[in-house]
């Protein structure tokens, strides 16, 4: 899988989606974000193996130092569709007023659909580490994730914003 140059119809559509959501959730979440049990987040990054540009958004809810993040993420690739479906949780470890930095663990179901051939979606393992920034308003982090499955472990590099 290689990122494409042009996109179809249906992923142009899809990638004007995500912007727009982008744009929505940094208008309405800068000015309201809050230490609340209950939060979104946008992200975007690269799978390395396959140097795939990914564009992701989850919901957050917290409980003291544990998140349990449901997220999706659409993986811009030549030919066909690839997707994320993830259910990940993360442990504060290292809480600090302006920063703090996370593990966590959590699993996937990753969708290939290429435009020629049969649909495959394999379940995966993700394993997470990361950091993120408190004292803004608009809460930028960076992750680095790896997905356990069977033959193929992506290394996922991943920034974004939680609010």
């Amino acid at each position: 899988m290689r990122i494409s140059t042009r996109l179809s119809t249906s992923q142009a559509r899809i990638t004007s989606t995500l912007v727009l959501a982008f744009l929505v959730g940094v208008a309405f979440g800068a000015g309201r974000a809050t230490a609340a049990p209950i939060g979104w987040q946008l992200s975007g990054g690269l799978y390395t193996d396959s140097e795939d540009f990914f564009l992701g958004a989850g919901a957050r809810f917290g409980l003291a130092s544990i998140t349990l993040i449901p997220n999706a993420e659409y993986l811009f690739v030549d030919s066909g569709t690839t997707y994320t479906l993830n259910l990940d949780g993360t442990l504060s470890v290292l809480p600090l007023g302006v920063a703090s930095a996370y593990v966590g663990a959590g699993l996937g179901l990753i969708t290939v659909d290429p435009e020629v051939g049969d649909s495959n979606t394999d379940t995966g393992l993700n394993l997470m580490v990361g950091v993120g920034l408190n004292a803004s308003p608009l809460k930028p982090f960076a992750q680095l994730k790896t997905v356990v499955m069977d033959g193929d472990d992506p290394l996922v590099l991943s920034i974004g914003a939680r609010f």
